[in-house]
């Protein structure tokens, strides 16, 4: 009965409960409450005054309901590749589940866990946000596995590099001609989330010009993105949430598919082994940590725990499966095939294909209601080419490629929500 006891007992419940879950130490509180009493602002956060555009006769205008970052915001939802999010994956393909991450589900995380971490450091939650939602933008098709294809398929081709973070930028600053501002194209050039570091030091990036050159450089120097650095907290922000919010979420995912067991045999550290843990734990730790300062950072305890939970999921999640196998063995081949023949699409100026009707045409009519009439067609011819691939969700692509390439030997199968299931109507 004894033991029965002990092992209900809910003091012991509250104290477990209180290790998995760290709160602020009351220092901090006492000192976050006397600033906030006392209108104490960051010296380190971005202004909205402070926002540069690329066209400063657009979007300038004083307006209370929509300041300057909000407007970036607005920009970002309702442009199409914000629909896509949807319909791209973040970990897990060739799988239907309505429960597992999609990647507009993963910039909503991100989006969330920054705006938490920003406020209470008391920086631009605007800007933030637009950094968050627009971070992903260039992703395509197939997650990590589609981006290292096109790239492979783009260099040999060019001599020049895709990356999702430089796309996503190019996206907004260049496809759509939104008129997004600096801050907000920096932060998601540089969020480059998949680089873990204990401190996240600014950038130097405050004109177009000097943007401009480091966007170059990621395209024809392979190691240009790992020097890459945002150039506001806010950016920095972005950049660590964009781990938290997935490294325990994947861990759930991967239950969800049936990839994953249970989350046991993860090690615990100091962040914790579930979703919620890790989010919570790093929150605290990070606030505690960067508060009033010039930099992002966490504890040494922190910064290896997120660490040894990053190589446990590569090991137990990203490099187990059977999913390498499909994109290596089939949409690898459907990439290039859908390369090789969009080009000479392109190249034979074959307004019939897909290209033209579902690219193209779209982008250029984009352009034309922001009074841009830059010829997009005209543009080098892989690039359009990638362009569009990356655009792609992971059911269009396979759409694409059974309309563009009806020969072709490579094809793939979804497993489906009952695949694998006994039943037996009831009677």
């Amino acid at each position: 009965m004894a033991n029965e006891t002990s092992a209900k007992d809910p003091k012991r419940e509250t104290r477990q409960e209180a290790k998995r879950y760290h709160n602020f130490s009351p220092e901090f509180i006492e000192q976050w409450n006397a600033d906030q009493a006392a209108g104490k602002a960051n010296p380190f956060a971005t202004p909205d005054s402070a926002v540069v555009r690329r066209n400063p006769a657009r979007d300038m205008s004083p307006r209370i309901h929509r300041p300057p970052f909000q407007r970036d915001i607005d920009k970002i939802i309702n442009v199409p590749p914000y629909n896509r999010y949807a319909g791209k994956t973040q970990v897990f393909s060739f799988v239907r589940n309505d429960d597992i991450s999609r990647r507009g589900l993963h910039v909503q995380l991100v989006a969330r866990t920054a705006r938490t971490i920003a406020r209470l450091l008391g920086l631009n939650l605007d800007l933030t946000e637009a950094i968050a939602l627009g971070h992903d933008l260039g992703h395509t098709p197939f997650g990590h596995a589609g981006e290292h294809i096109l790239n492979d398929l783009y260099h040999a081709d060019t001599g020049r590099y895709f990356n999702h973070n430089v796309h996503s930028a190019r996206v907004m600053d260049h496809l759509y001609a939104r008129n997004v501002s600096l801050q907000t194209l920096d932060g998601i050039l540089c969020h480059n989330g998949e680089s873990s570091q204990k401190v996240f030091r600014l950038g130097d990036v405050h004109d177009f010009d000097a943007f401009d050159a480091q966007m170059e450089a990621c395209y024809v120097d392979e190691q240009a993105i790992g020097h890459l650095r945002p150039s506001t907290l806010e950016g920095c922000v972005v950049r660590i949430s964009d781990m938290i919010a997935y490294v325990g979420k994947d861990r759930q995912d991967a239950m969800n598919t049936g990839a994953l067991g249970d989350d046991r045999d993860f090690s615990e550290g100091v962040v914790g082994v579930q979703n919620a843990q890790i989010i919570n734990n790093l929150t605290v730790d990070i606030v505690e940590h960067s508060y009033m300062q010039d930099c992002i950072s966490m504890s040494e305890d922190a910064f290896q725990s997120l660490k040894t939970a990053k190589a446990e999921n590569y090991e137990r999640i990203y490099l187990a499966g059977d999913q390498g196998d499909i994109y290596e063995d089939e949409i690898r081949p459907m990439f290039e095939e859908l390369y090789e023949q969009l080009l000479v699409d392109l190249r034979a100026g074959n307004e019939s294909s897909p290209l033209f009707k579902h690219h193209i045409e779209r982008i250029e009519r984009q352009r034309r209601i922001y009074e841009d009439e830059r010829p997009y067609r005209q543009e080098e011819p892989h690039q359009i080419v990638v362009d569009y691939l990356a655009a792609m969700t992971d059911e269009y692509f396979l759409a694409a490629h059974r309309f563009i390439c009806p020969n072709s030997a490579h094809h793939v199968e979804f497993r489906d929500y009952f695949d694998g299931m006994d039943y037996t109507p009831s009677h």
